[in-house]
């Protein structure tokens, strides 16, 4: 009758048990809840969770709970003890999959006794459990001297082994949850990357002369490798360019924020933008090459009262320059991209942009969109839209084109576009 009693108070804990480690989410409270439970099952002295690193292949102390000793045994093990597969009776267990019973641990030879003599703890029985969920070995628990019978019992086993199946699924659920709320937090350290992305992007300003300009910057992920700026510069014109690095995610967006500075610091010193671009490929050499990194850059300087805009190129597609009854021919300008070598030579170009003309800057993620059928938008489609396009900003339709044509396909690159244009007179 008293062993039934006993059984029953035990199988009522577990009940207990389950609620709840039900309940706790992280591993951290997790752990110490899941010892103390074991204890109460088990009705042990003390207990202790070793968890296996497969990348290792050893066992290493998670958590222990001793009532004798006290805290300071879980920081030592922690610290100084760790078992191979095989290694002790915890590491017997871990390597064969099976509980085992320990009567008279001093005198086993496969107890390993450097645990009890970090802690001062001393093990007289034990009762040992794997931690296996499915196929996947976890790791094992461990409860340490009974204290209502001489030693664990079969009773115990199975009381201990319920827990531990209870145990292993409460690991993986809590596993799953971190991840989950790890995911979460990225999600949303990349949606305030993008809010912060997008204050880079100026709103367009006002030109005054009948200049106007349009600009929209579209990244394939959260944050992307697309930059345009637009400078306001001391005698009325405009610094204004398009870059591409050549990567996208965040080690795209931090060169980005790279560039984006260092250009604006060397904007108000150089008269010429070719030279201005050799400075600011010298600077950005030495970072963008360490990490693999390049970007292409079409750059313009513009003057609204007249229409005079110098142009230089490195590596880029070259700008279109549209009127209202097609596009002008193609400009030629050649130049290195940024991060390919620290000595670069650009080749400057002055345009008069005349009442009623566009010159249009953009990346390749334009051209080379695609649709649900792996299709590239391409240079044919780009060109069929200006043509059915009867005014200014092109590039808005563009944009229209480019989505209605994409369909439900995902973004394959980042997009951006800015567009220069004059009243007609």
């Amino acid at each position: 009758m008293i062993n039934d009693t006993k059984v029953a108070n035990r199988l009522k804990k577990l009940v207990e048990a389950n609620q709840y480690i039900a309940d706790i989410e992280s591993l951290d409270a997790l752990f110490p809840r899941l010892l103390e439970l074991a204890k109460d099952v088990t009705a042990a002295e003390a207990s202790s969770l070793m968890l296996y690193d497969p990348k290792r292949d050893v066992l290493v102390f998670a958590a222990v709970l001793d009532e004798i000793i006290g805290e300071t045994s879980e920081e030592t093990l922690k610290k100084t003890v760790e078992l191979k597969m095989g290694e002790g009776i915890a590491g017997w267990v871990a390597e064969n999959r099976q509980p085992l019973i320990i009567k008279d641990a001093q005198n086993d030879p496969r107890f390993f006794k450097k645990a009890d003599q970090k802690t001062g703890f001393l093990t007289r029985t034990l009762l040992s459990v794997p931690l296996v969920y499915r196929e996947e070995l976890l790791g094992v628990i461990n409860v340490l001297n009974s204290k209502e019978t001489p030693s664990f019992d079969e009773q115990d086993q199975e009381l201990l082994e319920s827990f531990a199946h209870l145990a292993a699924v409460a690991i993986i659920r809590s596993r799953l949850l971190e991840v989950r709320l790890g995911q979460q937090r990225f999600q949303v350290q990349l949606e305030t990357a993008s809010k912060i992305q997008s204050l880079f992007w100026p709103k367009p300003p006002e030109m005054g002369a009948d200049s106007h300009v349009w600009a929209t910057s579209v990244p394939a992920a959260f944050v992307g490798g697309d930059l345009y700026d637009l400078i306001s510069l001391q005698d009325g014109s405009w610094l204004i360019y398009v870059a591409d690095v050549a990567d996208k995610g965040l080690p795209a967006a931090l060169i980005m924020v790279a560039l984006w500075s260092r250009i604006r610091s060397e904007a108000l010193l150089h008269e010429d933008v070719d030279k201005l671009l050799e400075t600011v490929n010298h600077a950005m050499h030495e970072l963008m090459a360490a990490e693999g990194f390049f970007a292409t850059i079409i750059i313009g300087r513009y003057w609204p009262a007249t229409g005079k805009m110098q142009l230089v190129r490195g590596g880029h597609l070259p700008p279109l320059w549209i009127k209202q009854d097609g596009l002008k021919n193609s400009l030629e300008l050649k130049g290195p991209s940024l991060g390919i070598t620290p000595e670069a030579d650009y080749q400057k170009t002055e345009i008069i942009l005349s009442p009623g003309e566009s010159i249009l800057f953009l990346t390749d993620g334009v051209t080379e969109s695609e649709n649900e059928q792996k299709e590239l938008f391409g240079q044919h489609r780009l060109v069929e839209c200006i043509q059915k396009t009867n005014e200014p900003p092109w590039g808005k339709d563009i944009l229209d084109a480019i989505n209605a044509w994409k369909g439900t396909a995902k973004a394959s690159d980042d997009l951006t576009m800015l567009e220069i244009w004059r009243a007609p007179s």
